[in-house]
Parts: structure tokens; C-alpha cells; sequence
């Protein structure tokens, strides 16, 4: 769908205490993690005061209408928690250029006090496990270089 120019959307909600709806209603995401910084752009409603927005620099032209860098980018640095990195930049210096969304992860967990780094990689391990150790020790570093890359932001 977001290749044409639709809308596509996940719901993560995480705590401790019973989650009564899947949704997370406007103005209470405390994390907007887009692959894509017009995305990143069209989901502003939704973001909670303090919450923050990872994204990739990188646009997905695809629609004729797709405003000036410039503007998304001014756009998005108007709010005060914001992680916009190249993650394809980043895949690629790591070796995997296929292994952009591992480098937005490691972004992601850079700002996520709730979740262990560790647990992350861990969870890398075994859903990768299966394709080899090359496979799994690719996406771990570029999770690794994600998370360091958001860290100097």
C-alpha cells in the first residue's frame, strides 16, 4: 500500500497494567518509527508531547505530489524529539544493504527504556537463527550501528 501512496499502519502497545483497545488514540504515541520521513510526517497527530519519532532520511517517492525534502525534513525537526538517520546509508556501510529496518530498530531501541537491547538481539538471534550465522551476525550489526548512530543524534 505504501508504495502507491496509501496508508499503512501498526499498532504496538506495550505495559504492565490491561490494554482495553489495540489502538492507540491521537495524542498518546509515545514512539513513531517510519521507514519513510513523509510517513513519519503524516502520523504527527498521534504523538504524544514527549513522545519521540525515529526515522530514515531516505524518501520513497512514489506519489507525484511528494513535497520538497526540505520541507518534510523542516517539518519533522520542528518537534523536539526526533531521530532521522539514513538507514540506507547505514546498511549499506555495514555491509547489508538489505538490513535497513535492523538499523532503524537499533534506532528505536535507543530511545525504548522498556525493552533490553539485549532482548532485542536476542529476538534477532532466533528469528534469523534458522538462516545462518552470517545472516543473524549481519542484522545484529546493523542494529548495533542503528543504535549508535541514534545515540550521537
Amino acid at each position: 500500500m505504501s508504495q502507491r501512496g496509501g496508508d499503512v499502519q501498526s499498532n504496538l502497545r506495550l505495559s504492565s497494567d490491561p490494554i482495553y483497545s489495540d489502538l492507540i488514540p491521537r495524542g498518546a504515541a509515545d514512539l513513531i518509527v517510519s521507514l519513510e520521513p513523509l510517513e513519519a510526517l503524516r502520523y504527527i497527530p498521534y504523538l504524544a508531547p514527549e513522545g519521540w519519532i525515529i526515522t530514515n532520511t531516505v524518501p520513497f517517492e512514489n506519489i507525484p505530489d511528494y513535497p520538497p525534502m526540505d520541507q518534510v525534513m523542516g517539518a519533522l525537526n520542528k518537534l523536539p524529539r526526533v531521530i532521522a538517520i539514513d538507514v540506507d546509508a547505514i546498511a549499506k556501510e555495514v555491509g547489508s544493504p538489505r538490513s535497513a529496518n535492523m538499523v532503524l530498530l537499533g534506532a528505536t531501541a535507543s530511545v525504548l527504556g522498556i525493552l533490553d537491547p539485549d532482548k532485542l538481539r536476542d529476538g534477532i538471534r532466533r528469528i534469523f537463527g534458522r538462516k545462518g550465522e552470517e545472516i543473524v551476525e549481519a542484522n545484529i550489526k546493523a542494529f548495533d550501528a542503528g543504535f549508535a548512530s541514534a545515540r550521537k543524534k
